[in-house]
Formats: structure tokens, C-alpha cells, sequence
């Protein structure tokens, strides 16, 4: 069952992440949701989850944005890797192992997205590109984490019950 919640969460937010997000820029860039969710649902049910819904969120953001159908979820790859961060337990709390790494992943997955762009020919400004919009991307996305995280959080009671206190 809650891959079926998933599945309908991550295509509601491919849909909004492509038609509304668009609309709404905050330091010149939209965010990412779909990346803040994924990331968040990864920190928050564990990497065995992840492994499933972040192909799906790939594929569902794939078949809806303009760009190249696998170039999405490729770029999703590096989140799954960093998750396993989690597991290593470095930080004592998940959240603010969230933000550091939706900065990473969000720089990670506009990094991987513009080296497909340059392969298929496209020219691409590093530096300008690096500094007008994968930084407030990043900072924008960082912004996002505290509501869908703690969305996610509220809704995962089934696994804050079974963990030991």
C-alpha cells in the first residue's frame, strides 16, 4: 500500500513540479520538489523505500518535463547514494542531514542534467550557470525541507512505533 501512496504522491508532484512550479521563481529559480520529496521520504522511510520510489519519481518527472526521458532519473542516482549517509549514522538527527544533503543532491542533480545537456550538444556557461542558478536552486530547495519533511515525519507513525525508544 504505500507504494501505491507513493506512486500517486510522486506523480502528483511531477505534475505540479512541471506545470506550477514553473510559474513561482524565488531568487530568480524554482524549486525542486521532487527532489525535496524524494530526498525526504529517503531520510525519512529508510534507503529499502528509496530504492523504489526515487526510479519512480525519476520516471514520472522524465515523461513529463521537456527534457531526455532517462535524464532525470540519472540525475537522480547520486540521492540514493547519498542516503546511505544516513545509515552511517555521521549526524545524530535525520533533519538536519536533510539540508546539507538536498544541497548536495540539488547541486549533484544540476550538475549531472547540464553534463547531458553539453553531451547532446547544448552550449552550456559553467560558471554563470553554477552561480545564477544551481546555488539558489540549492538554497531554494534547502527552503522546502522543514514542510515536506515534517509532512513525511507526521505521516510515517507506523515506523517511529516500531523503532526502540
Amino acid at each position: 500500500m504505500r507504494y501505491v501512496i507513493a506512486a500517486a504522491l510522486v506523480l502528483f508532484v511531477a505534475v505540479v513540479q512541471t506545470s506550477v512550479l514553473p510559474s513561482f521563481r524565488v531568487l530568480g529559480v524554482h524549486a525542486n520538489l521532487m527532489l525535496v520529496l524524494l530526498l525526504s521520504w529517503a531520510m525519512v522511510r529508510g534507503l529499502e523505500e528509496a530504492m523504489v520510489v526515487v526510479p519512480m519519481g525519476g520516471f514520472a518527472l522524465g515523461l513529463m518535463d521537456g527534457q531526455l526521458l532517462g535524464a532525470a532519473m540519472l540525475a537522480l542516482i547520486p540521492l540514493v547514494l547519498m542516503t546511505e549517509i544516513r545509515e552511517a549514522r555521521i549526524i545524530q538527527g535525520d533533519f538536519l542531514l536533510a539540508i546539507l544533503l538536498i544541497l548536495l543532491s540539488t547541486l549533484a542533480y544540476e550538475v549531472i542534467i547540464l553534463i547531458i545537456l553539453r553531451v547532446v550538444g547544448e552550449p552550456v556557461q559553467w560558471w554563470g550557470i553554477l552561480t545564477q542558478v544551481i546555488i539558489p536552486a540549492a538554497i531554494v530547495n534547502a527552503l522546502l525541507v522543514p514542510p515536506v519533511y515534517g509532512l513525511l515525519w507526521l505521516g510515517s507513525r507506523d515506523l517511529r512505533r516500531a523503532e526502540p525508544l
